[in-house]
């Protein structure tokens, strides 16, 4: 594979995006990678995204990276295989789930040092910041249900029944409701997050894992593991409207800038074989193009303005920076 001058990788890194930058392709392209720890998970920015923190389950560590200079700058310990990462709104703290150790580590950005341990349930996930910021709704897969961390007071306010083993979670644009991909049950619950409770169950594919929702609210994609699909469902009638093929293992579901282009990440065969990045244009759901990465690839975050993803490679311990190849 052919990377491209590090020269030109900061300049897509660090430079504003503009319209007259050149038209993107539908085509991804792997920029570099970055190592980091052992079995990584998920990977966040921080609010101002300057930086990115990886839940490295092998490890037990958190990595923080810059991007621009592709380097980790530092290695925080927190809990038994973390998982999830969500930062509050002004990103002081940052709140990893520990799948192992049946908690959340909440870190203070600052020291780069653990102040706090939350208890929650059996085999937390993945973590997401309700947009007011007042707060983070963490899933578990052990305990069927979703627990609401207060971000004032740092301790569960409530705990919502959802279907089994749910996994990742989106907040419609506002807040007003939090989609949950249930994967043992091959459904999406619909939490209304003013009632705390589940109003909705919708039936998508097999193993969901990753939700996106777009910033109109009109569409949800949903990550379909073991079909190899994304479902893409209409948000105001909760029903699927289009089915995507995408690949091995898909589970990360991040939007390219201008929304037009969304990134799919495939794990692959896990250990034995490269894991991909999959684009397909949200207008027509056709794919458009793929890219290699590392192995076991699992989920992703946007960059500055969307022009790039960072993508966890579990079974390489790198971080794959992918954008769109341009005319």
């Amino acid at each position: 594979m052919r990377l491209l001058p590090l020269a030109t990788t900061l300049l897509l890194l660090a430079a504003p995006a503009t319209a007259t930058a050149g038209a993107a392709t539908g085509q991804p392209v792997e920029l570099g990678t970055i190592p980091i720890g052992a079995n990584s998970r998920t990977v966040v920015f921080t609010p101002d995204h300057r930086l990115a923190y990886v839940a490295n389950g092998g490890s037990g560590t958190v990595s923080v990276v810059d991007p621009v200079r592709r380097a980790q700058v530092a290695t925080i310990p927190v809990g038994t295989f973390p998982y999830g990462i969500a930062f509050d709104r002004p990103g002081r703290y940052a709140y990893v789930s520990n799948r192992d150790s049946d908690d959340v580590s909440v870190i203070d950005t600052a020291r780069r040092a653990v102040v706090k341990t939350i208890p929650v349930g059996d085999a937390p996930r993945l973590a997401a910041l309700k947009p007011d910021g007042r707060e983070v709704y963490v899933s578990s897969t052990g305990s069927d249900a979703v627990h609401v961390i207060d971000t004032r007071t740092q301790v569960v306010t409530h705990t919502i029944p959802v279907g089994d083993a749910p996994r990742g979670v989106q907040f419609t644009t506002g807040g007003r409701y939090a989609w949950v991909a249930n994967s043992d049950a091959d459904t999406v619950s619909v939490v209304d997050t003013a009632t705390y409770t589940a109003v909705d169950t919708i039936p998508v594919g097999d193993e969901p894992r990753g939700v996106l929702i777009s910033p109109d609210n009109r569409t949800a994609y949903i990550s379909n593991t073991i079909d190899g699909t994304v479902s893409v469902v209409d948000v105001r009638t909760r029903k699927i409207t289009a089915t995507i093929l995408v690949g091995e293992k898909p589970r990360g579901i991040t939007l390219a800038a201008g929304g037009r282009i969304a990134y799919v990440v495939n794990a692959g065969p896990g250990a034995t074989g490269s894991g991909s990045v999959v684009t397909f244009d949200t207008r027509t759901n056709q794919v458009l193009g793929q890219v290699a990465v590392g192995l076991d690839a699992h989920w992703s975050a946007p960059g500055p303005g969307h022009r790039y993803i960072l993508v966890t490679n579990s079974g390489s311990d790198t971080l794959s920076v992918v954008t769109l190849a341009r005319r």
